[in-house]
């Protein structure tokens, strides 16, 4: 394919993101909420325990004590909890990152596309000499959980991915009717190992494959007659009409 010129690949993520902002500011109203019944009583706790421990060991300790379980208790009120939209908008970043070379190199590289007459949205579409590939990113990070292959079965700790296989078989059938040419199905996962050769298997349909590997095995699909540089534009043209921006 020739070279054309390159590409904006803005945008991955944002619509994750967005509602990752939206959950967290939710969650920091409850904590204000619940901090002020708990902070006094924590705040209580605090004075007696610190009073105790300044009978015993002097008012030194006894005033480290008492901040000591001050700091606990306002951490524990405002700990923050894992929140799956801002690490699934991470991964998306992440991989728009390994994407951007393709670009520069006239692939046509698009993010957070919505899916007509749905609220789902397409996380990365690529098209290139090999035609069109939808990328659906996976940020599994945990170090308790792994992912597992068993009777053709993909787990991520315990539990099973089968539906997010179809999810993202589904994605790229949806693409390939709004595009008209066929899409092929990743999952890159980030984080996790993939327990296959090469770090990469064939799954219901889906290429699964760890992020890090995933550029290199886009350069290594074969090309397809007819995808040359003009089908490629007109294709990313199209698909800016007909797989607009996620509004979230």
């Amino acid at each position: 394919m020739a070279i054309a010129p390159g590409r904006r690949t803005d945008g991955a993520g944002a619509s994750a993101r967005r509602v990752g902002e939206l959950a967290r500011t939710a969650e920091r109203t409850q904590q204000h909420r619940r901090a002020k019944v708990m902070l006094p009583l924590t705040a209580a706790g605090a004075a007696v325990v610190g009073t105790a421990a300044g009978t015993l060991l002097g008012w030194q300790a006894g005033t480290v004590t008492a901040l000591a379980v001050l700091a606990y208790g306002t951490h524990r009120i405002y700990r923050r909890a894992r929140n799956s939209w801002t690490s699934g908008a991470a991964g998306e970043e992440a991989t728009a990152r390994l994407l951007r070379p393709l670009a520069r190199r006239g692939y046509a590289v698009l993010h957070d596309r919505a899916i007509p007459g749905s609220r789902a949205n397409i996380d990365h579409l690529v098209a290139g000499p090999f035609g069109v590939v939808l990328v659906d990113s996976k940020n599994w990070q945990s170090k308790k959980s792994a992912l597992t292959i068993t009777g053709g079965l993909l787990r991520y700790g315990r539990y099973d991915q089968t539906k997010a296989l179809q999810t993202v078989v589904w994605e790229a059938a949806q693409a390939a009717r709004a595009l008209g040419v066929p899409v092929r199905p990743i999952l890159a996962v980030h984080g996790a190992r993939v327990p296959a050769p090469r770090g990469r298997t064939e799954l219901h349909g889906v290429t699964v494959v760890e992020a890090k590997k995933l550029r290199g095995m886009l350069y290594g699909l074969p090309a397809q007659p007819g995808w040359d540089a003009g089908r490629v534009t007109a294709i990313e043209e199209q698909a800016e009409r007909r797989l607009p921006r996620h509004s979230g």
